[in-house]
């Protein structure tokens, strides 16, 4: 639609006669005559008065927003057959299809991160450099999708050339849980790189799992938190099979702690008090440590020192849980406080 026939649609609207809206302005009626039968169009400092007039943005005036509509509705479309070629494994035809959206729109992101997608399809070696250049621009994009898109297909893209070195700097631009180095590593490198995975990804279990266990709106009671934490004490047992926890022995104790706390708060004191026992062996032993070589066979290419254990706090190793029994946790455990097993744990931490 013209910017005349827009104007005469606003005007219309309002219910303004052309000889009101040219006293407006402070142009002759013949003018907007003139505009709306597009033999002229309005000077661009009649645009914001015309505007403010028709209480429209200018966007909508000089018709950007319609072709706004109408590209998104095209981009729309498109999407959709190109999901149905992919799901008929296509990929011919989805490279034709995007590079006809590509003439009519060059400079559209979805445009090139589907048209990217289908060149790796088809065939990397015969368009290697028009999916870097399609790459390189989409690094740029501002949807969180595309970028990890560009960086992903760049990655493997350089990798399936044998430049491995440049696949790997895509590669750590990717965020951790997008992991790439698994697919462009070798050799030692490669094995440490797994095994680092296992030995890490129980680390952050144990942090995410605190926090879900946490959070009231999970709605989880006592003996779910219960179970829930049990679970991923076993786990790390499986991973570590050889028990060569070393550093573990930290993250089962504080397990073993929240483990009888959620015990003892649902009333079963007597596994309470196994798992402030179980909580003691592991401190113990991490008392003891100062560095290990796994041998678990998942992470037996490991070796871990206690230098690399940070501390938030000079508070002795069992303190914090003997400090946490008498004051946080006090309710929970008084039918027991005078029971000698418990008195016995706690004299235990206290000198841990």
């Amino acid at each position: 639609m013209s910017i005349g026939s827009t104007i005469k649609r606003l005007r219309l609207e309002k219910g303004m006669t052309q000889e009101q809206l040219a006293e407006f302005l402070g142009l002759s009626t013949n003018a907007i005559s003139q505009w709306e039968c597009d033999k002229t169009a309005p000077d661009i400092s009649n645009l914001p008065v015309l505007a403010n007039i028709f209480e429209v943005s200018a966007d909508i005036l000089l018709g950007i927003d319609l072709a706004k509509n109408k590209k998104q509705a095209e981009i729309e479309e498109f999407k959709e057959k190109y999901a149905k070629l992919h799901s008929q494994g296509k990929t011919e035809e989805r490279v034709l299809l995007s590079r006809a959206m590509q003439k009519k729109y060059p400079n559209d992101e979805t445009v090139r991160h589907h048209l990217m997608r289908a060149l790796q399809n088809e065939d990397v070696d015969k368009y290697f450099e028009e999916i870097v250049s399609l790459g390189e621009q989409l690094l740029q994009s501002k949807k969180t999708e595309y970028r990890m898109g560009a960086i992903r297909g760049l990655c493997l893209t350089y990798l399936h050339k044998g430049d491995r070195k440049t696949a790997l700097q895509y590669a750590d631009m990717m965020p951790p849980a997008e992991d790439l180095h698994l697919h462009v590593l070798e050799g030692d490198e490669l094995v440490m790189h797994c095994q680092n995975y296992f030995w890490k990804i129980f680390d952050k279990m144990y942090v995410y799992l605190l926090y879900l266990i946490d959070c009231p709106e999970a709605g989880y009671t006592f003996e779910e938190k219960h179970s829930m934490l049990k679970m991923l004490y076993d786990m790390i047992g499986m991973i570590f099979s050889d028990k060569d926890f070393g550093f573990f022995d930290d993250r089962l104790a504080r397990i073993s702690f929240f483990m009888a706390a959620q015990s003892a708060k649902a009333g079963k004191l007597e596994r309470a008090l196994d798992e402030l026992e179980m909580l003691i062996a592991h401190l113990e032993k991490l008392q003891s440590f100062s560095q290990i070589e796994h041998t678990s066979l998942l992470v037996n290419k490991i070796k871990f020192s206690s230098d690399n254990i940070t501390k938030h706090t000079e508070e002795p190793l069992g303190h914090f849980y003997w400090r946490h029994l008498n004051r946080v946790l006090a309710d929970a455990y008084a039918p027991v406080k005078d029971s000698a097993r418990y008195i016995a744990i706690k004299e235990r931490l206290a000198a841990l």
